[in-house]
């Protein structure tokens, strides 16, 4: 049980949660991409060579780490290489540049005709800019409960403004995320899981008083699925519940999704001491799906899903691996490229048209704790159909 691990049936906990643990990220996300902007608004009009003269914060923007060989003009890790690749401003005709450093030009002789290079986005810049209307669209649902925060500002005083910048978004995600806050797992284990799981997890959840509390903060937990039987019973105790599409708990997921992704950017691996936050928490929580499970009981199941090998249906590119963890139907890293199953009575089908059958309450009772983890999901198409994914690789 988790009651007292989790502080999900707390009014003052949620408060607190959206308030300032979601809002710093907001504070954060909306800071650095109106940090971009006035950037933007001041360099665009202006050459180079005419930005170096008013500030060496510009040289070091442009130049910093510059070793000024036309092979690879800058050093791995060069402060001039992050605003480019991160923050999305750099130099055009940067082999000319060298050049006539080369003839004896000062630096801002050689950039005075060099206008800036400005990327209509970067990989994080298009990130966060995903994320912010996701994060606004939270608030504004909450209106009158949750004051929206202000936008953090930031000043163009030093050369480092849009690393410190960055800092901070990634340091606000990743308190948000489920290793760091009990919250953001609550979130991820309730978005689809089998009643008769999460009753024993979560005592609390069914009572009254958590479910005013959840409402309050639109966290709604809806019936996704149940088996066609005829016990009305029997289909309640067994039903897969969730939360309802749309609501702000859907949409904190989709935000702690999109928090896991900007930490798998490559980039950001050269400028932050960062980790592949997801493939971590998998590493952590791979011993207790173990620890938690009779794997040998399940054999015919694992063996089953991973018969469905949806690769053959997806290209390669898009099957997200690392070490020996792998995602069957396509977790969700931005796009959802989950498979189909369908219920037929007790049984559901999965599979290229659905010609893998498998016992319902089986297949959910194996799915339960790696849906808990936040690490499988079921999502409802009609009423006796479903996308759905899982990991696997911790049984092995």
């Amino acid at each position: 049980m988790y009651d007292k691990q989790i502080e999900y049936h707390s009014d003052n906990a949620w408060k607190r949660y959206i308030s300032i643990d979601l809002g710093e990220l907001y504070r954060c996300v909306d800071g650095f991409l109106n940090l971009r902007d006035l950037v933007i608004r001041q360099i665009s009009d202006k050459t180079i060579g005419q930005l170096i003269e008013e500030s060496n914060i510009w040289r070091d923007v442009f130049f910093g780490g510059f070793k000024a060989d036309e092979s690879n003009p800058y050093y791995e890790n060069a402060l001039a290489r992050f605003y480019d690749e991160c923050f999305g401003i750099g130099v055009e005709n940067i082999n000319s540049i060298i050049s006539r450093l080369k003839e004896g030009s000062s630096l801002e002789s050689a950039t005075e005709d060099i206008k800036p290079k400005i990327k209509e986005e970067t990989q994080i810049v298009k990130k966060l800019s995903e994320l912010r209307p996701k994060l606004e669209a939270i608030y504004k649902m909450l209106s009158g409960i949750v004051d929206k925060p202000d936008a953090k500002e930031y000043r163009i005083d030093d050369s480092f403004f849009g690393l410190n910048a960055l800092k901070d978004v990634l340091n606000a995600g990743k308190r948000l995320l489920p290793l760091y806050n009990p919250l953001s797992f609550f979130i991820m284990s309730i978005y689809s899981i089998p009643r008769f799981y999460i009753e024993d997890a979560y005592p609390k959840l069914f009572k009254d008083e958590t479910k005013k509390v959840l409402e309050k903060y639109d966290i709604r937990i809806v019936k996704l699925l149940e088996p066609d039987l005829r016990d009305e019973k029997i289909r309640n105790e067994r039903a897969v519940i969730g939360l309802s599409n749309g609501c702000v708990g859907y949409l904190i997921r989709d935000v702690i999704l999109d928090i896991y992704s900007l930490f798998q950017i490559d980039s950001l691996v050269k400028f932050f001491n960062v980790e592949d936050e997801f493939a971590k928490f998998v590493k952590i929580n791979a011993g207790k799906l173990r620890e938690s499970m009779v794997v040998d009981q399940f054999l015919e199941i694992i063996n089953k899903i991973r018969s469905t090998d949806w690769t053959e249906y997806i290209e390669p590119q898009r099957c997200k691996v690392f070490n020996n963890f792998r995602f069957y139907y396509a977790y969700k890293y931005g796009q959802d490229q989950s498979h189909r199953g369908k219920i037929e009575s007790g049984i559901v089908r999965i599979g290229y048209d659905g010609k893998i059958k498998l016992n319902y309450t089986e297949f959910f009772a194996f799915l339960a704790p790696i849906m808990f983890l936040g690490l499988a999901y079921v999502k409802p198409v009609s009423e006796k159909e479903f996308t759905w994914c899982c990991l696997l690789g911790w049984e092995q």
